[in-house]
């Protein structure tokens, strides 16, 4: 679920809450799901983007933080409605792999390992996709962009 350099910016993004108005049990997951995504980009925001191997020492450990605190763990307790709960699980698979991902980014930065740095953006990239992909299928446009 990220999206710049290191892939920091998982589930970034773009416009407004759907479902809002909406009581659907589904139309409050998806509320919940956008506001979550939105937290983390702001979050993401205030950090700002590693660009550099100095960068992803500095900012890595807070961003791989504010992931676990704004995505992980509320989307751990957030219940899916049965119509929803194959791709909600499918997500929250996603967002560990990612938490995984951005730890292990983090770590691969302090040590200025930069091949490793560059296969985990690869594959923080290819989780970015995965996300996004569940997300615009659940039309979470927060999260999906």
């Amino acid at each position: 679920m990220l999206k710049h350099g290191t892939g920091a910016a998982a589930v970034v993004l773009a416009v407004a809450l759907a479902g809002c108005g909406s009581t659907s049990p589904k139309a409050k997951y998806v509320a919940k799901l956008n506001a979550m995504c939105e937290d983390f980009a702001r979050r993401e925001q205030s950090i700002g983007t590693p660009s550099t191997p100095a960068d992803l020492r500095a900012r890595g450990d807070r961003i791989a933080t504010a992931y676990e605190q704004a995505i992980v763990r509320p989307l751990e307790r957030l219940t899916a409605p049965p119509e929803i709960a194959q791709q909600a699980t499918r997500l929250r698979d996603v967002a560990r792999r990612q938490r995984d991902v951005l730890r292990a980014l983090a770590a691969a930065g302090k040590t200025g390992d930069v091949q490793k740095v560059q296969r985990l953006v690869v594959v923080n990239q290819q989780l970015n996709t995965q996300a996004a992909q569940v997300a615009k299928n659940l039309k979470a446009d927060s999260c999906a962009s």
